[in-house]
């Protein structure tokens, strides 16, 4: 133990090179620092257009202006406003189904995402309803991370997707004709 002190007692006192090794140690805290933040701030913006794309689209369905409304036509309306969300069309799913205002029950079940892993997908409900009936919209789409490789990249990962899935939920009455 003693030659070991003996060994390292030269440097005991000396001060050169003392901030490049603040910068080593805290240099990669602050870079992942950003780059989290850069990638939480872009799934933020992708999920405030998608809420206000699947809103505007939901009212021009509930006041009849979209005609003989599909799940396609739906997607394309969304993604068109949306834009800023690309391969929109290919990577939402979208639900729509009807709401009982006896028992007010909403689904249990947890918002259907494109699975990126597998060639067929989930089959979701696209019901249309009635007059004066209360419609739920659920729309998830599946955004790739821009840094996968970082440690929040890895844990957004974790479900296997292929990327994170934001998730967007909507209701409406329908109008009377």
């Amino acid at each position: 133990m003693s030659r070991l002190r003996s060994l390292f007692r030269p440097f005991r006192k000396d001060e050169r090179g003392l901030a490049s090794v603040e910068f080593a140690l805290f240099f990669p805290v602050y870079i992942s620092m950003f780059f989290w933040a850069a990638e939480l701030g872009i799934i933020t913006i992708k999920s405030v257009m998608l809420d206000h794309a699947l809103d505007v689209s939901m009212r021009e369905l509930r006041l009849g202006l979209m005609q003989n409304p599909t799940q396609e036509t739906l997607k394309q309306s969304i993604c068109n406003r949306a834009r800023i969300i690309g391969n929109c069309e290919d990577q939402m799913m979208i639900e729509l189904q009807s709401v009982s205002t006896v028992t007010w029950a909403m689904p249990q079940t947890p918002v259907t995402c494109v699975n990126n892993d597998e060639e067929i997908q989930p089959v979701v409900n696209f019901d249309l309803g009635r007059q004066q009936e209360l419609m739920l919209v659920r729309a998830c789409i599946v955004l790739p991370v821009l840094f996968p490789n970082m440690i929040f990249g890895r844990q957004l990962f974790r479900d296997g997707s292929g990327g994170i899935g934001i998730a967007s939920i909507s209701s409406f009455v329908n109008e009377p004709s």
